[in-house]
């Protein structure tokens, strides 16, 4: 197990090291880096940190789908999972087309809350996964089951991706 979790650092960090490389200076909208394990996340997206649920939000994702935008990032704790998801589905852009980044909230570390979280994020976002779910920030005393449950989330198919998000060096070698 633990020989897993170095690995998985040591690759996170390679592959962080290889995408900013890569995106430092990316030329158009749809320039892509490629993760670890292959999947492809646009450079540019939009994040809706701090938009209001509701109209701002929706209007915000659907615009930014319309001008060519294929990376929506958000989080549980934003509370406007439903908003960035009724926009998705309302842009009439394939989903296969759209990276979605989610967030796990810090109230959700620990092994079987984190299983429960996704598919709550799942549900309101409407989809059937997201394509990176990242620990939003880390918790004392949960960071090692919280990530062995994202890598069961990984297994299961409900993300194609996990990361950390907030996450000091001395958190990534303790991973």
């Amino acid at each position: 197990m633990l020989v897993s979790i170095r690995r998985a650092y040591s690759s996170m960090a390679h592959t962080a090291t290889q995408a900013l490389a890569s995106a430092a200076s990316p030329k158009n909208i749809r320039d892509v880096v490629h993760l670890n394990n292959g999947v492809a996340m646009p450079v540019f997206g939009l994040g809706v940190y701090q938009a209001r649920r509701g109209g701002e939000t929706y209007s915000a994702v659907l615009e930014a789908l319309k001008q060519g935008y294929r990376s929506i990032d958000t989080a549980a704790v934003y509370g406007n999972e439903e908003d960035v998801g009724r926009a998705i589905r309302d842009s009439k852009v394939p989903r296969s087309e759209i990276f979605v980044t989610t967030k796990l909230w810090n109230s959700d570390h620990g092994y079987d809350r984190c299983l429960a979280a996704l598919p709550a994020s799942l549900s309101r976002l409407g989809l059937d996964y997201v394509d990176l779910y990242l620990v939003h920030s880390p918790v004392r005393g949960h960071r090692l089951e919280t990530w062995r449950a994202m890598e069961s989330l990984l297994a299961e198919g409900k993300t194609r991706a996990i990361g950390v998000s907030n996450y000091g060096i001395h958190y990534l070698k303790e991973l």
